[in-house]
């Protein structure tokens, strides 16, 4: 397998990276979404975030094409189909049922 998934029961809870401890995602400030340079994307079941260009080149799609066609796209099914290797997923619920955040991380 080439992630790891972790499921996160906060919804509202914070989220650090593993490798930095840096806030990624924290809901006291403005911009509440701080990707740090371990951060390969932070996408909903509704779109990307955030997506750093190493992690979109292993994917099948590009998130421009994803978008384009958001009727027929499974955010959670595009991300496990990239070829990238070795790398966290953290899935976090996000309070609407079946509406989930993940956030991808790689210490490479």
């Amino acid at each position: 397998m080439a992630f790891q998934l972790i499921d996160l029961h906060d919804q509202q809870g914070n989220i650090t990276c593993p490798h930095c401890q840096h806030a990624v995602l924290d809901w006291e400030q403005e911009q509440y979404i701080q990707p740090c340079e371990h951060t390969l994307f932070m996408a909903m079941d509704l779109g990307f975030e955030y997506i750093s260009d190493e992690f979109e080149t292993t994917m099948q799609r590009s998130v421009d094409d994803i978008h384009a066609d958001d009727e027929n796209s499974n955010v959670f099914d595009e991300i496990t189909r990239a070829t990238f290797t070795d790398f966290l997923i953290y899935k976090a619920d996000l309070g609407v049922e079946g509406m989930y955040r993940y956030i991808g991380f790689s210490g490479k």
